[in-house]
Order: structure tokens, then C-alpha cells, then sequence
């Protein structure tokens, strides 16, 4: 699995090139991470035809690890305000583009939705802790009842943390929106 860690959240509008650290994990071997500099992209016919996205003045600084975004696997883009909007990704088959845009939260933008945060002892319990809601949510969502050994799962996971549930304002991805009622 490819990641892309330590990306700035904000740059400034003029910077040349910017510092990241890619990870890659495979599963027969360990983690390995390495440092790697990406370098603004200078538009021009042939990288225009070559990016993912037509810059425009919402979103007109693009970084990648070479000076042509169709040699590079990755591209991160930053708004005009310099803070971090999109990263774009190879598929698997290394042809095409995958987007992934950042929340809000992390870019430093104007969050708009209220959340609580828990906290577990172990990323197993949190991850136990979400597979119980996933169902849960799932069965409420088909007007089932809910399975009583998954909310017995949910609550007596969140009943070993040690740290009581916290509110606090975050911003809510556009898919999952859906169901919100504003």
C-alpha cells in the first residue's frame, strides 16, 4: 500500500518545491518511508494535457515529484490561498487517476459539523468499536432491529475507554452528507 504522510497543510503561494514523506507497506515485508521533494508544476500546454484537473484560480498550485505530472505517481494540489485541497493518486493499474480530496479539518478550513470524539486503548478495540456501529447503522438504515450482541459490542467497548467522549466541531465529507437533515 502506497501512503503519502507529512504533506504541508499550507504553503506559500510563491514556494518552488515542497517537502514530503512517502510510505509503501507490503505485506510479505516491513513499512519503509522515505523522504521525497516535489516540485511545482509550471503550467504549460504539454502539462495541461498531461494533469488530472484543469487549474483554475480556485485551485492553481499543483506539486509533483517530477516536472510532468504524467511521469509522477502522485500530485498534490493546493488552493489559492495555499492550503491543501486535493491529492491524486495512480490506480492500481497505474494509468489513471484516483482523487482524494482533504477534509476540511485537516487543511485548516472552516469546519461545519459537530462530532464526539472517542478515544480506545488499542487501534483494535477502535476498529472493533466501528465494525459494531457499521452494522448497526446498516441494519437501522434496511428498517431492521438492530443485532443486540452488536450493540452490546459498541457499548461495552466505548465503556473500557478511559477518557470520557468528547464534543467537537468537524467537517463532514459531501458523500455522507446524504442523510443529514440541515
Amino acid at each position: 500500500m502506497f501512503t503519502i504522510k507529512n504533506v504541508p497543510v499550507v504553503i506559500e503561494p510563491g514556494v518552488g518545491a515542497i517537502e514530503a514523506e512517502f510510505a509503501v507497506t507490503n505485506p510479505t515485508k516491513r513499512r519503509r518511508s522515505f523522504p521525497v521533494h516535489l516540485f511545482r508544476v509550471d503550467w504549460s500546454k504539454e502539462t495541461l494535457a498531461a494533469a488530472p484537473m484543469i487549474p483554475s484560480t480556485r485551485t492553481p498550485h499543483m506539486f509533483s515529484l517530477t516536472r510532468n505530472p504524467d511521469e509522477s505517481v502522485a500530485l498534490i494540489v493546493y488552493d489559492n490561498m495555499g492550503r491543501l485541497t486535493f491529492v491524486f493518486t495512480r490506480d492500481s493499474t497505474g494509468k489513471a487517476w484516483e482523487k482524494k480530496d482533504v477534509a476540511a479539518e485537516h487543511a485548516g478550513k472552516t469546519v461545519t459539523q459537530f462530532s464526539v470524539r472517542f478515544s480506545f486503548g488499542s487501534s483494535g478495540s477502535r476498529d472493533n468499536f466501528m465494525a459494531a456501529v457499521d452494522r448497526v447503522i446498516a441494519q437501522v438504515h434496511a428498517n431492521q432491529t438492530p443485532n443486540r450482541d452488536d450493540v452490546e459490542t459498541a457499548f461495552k467497548l466505548l465503556s473500557r475507554s478511559r477518557v470520557s467522549p468528547v464534543v467537537m466541531p468537524i467537517a463532514a465529507a459531501k458523500s455522507t452528507m446524504k442523510e443529514v437533515k440541515i
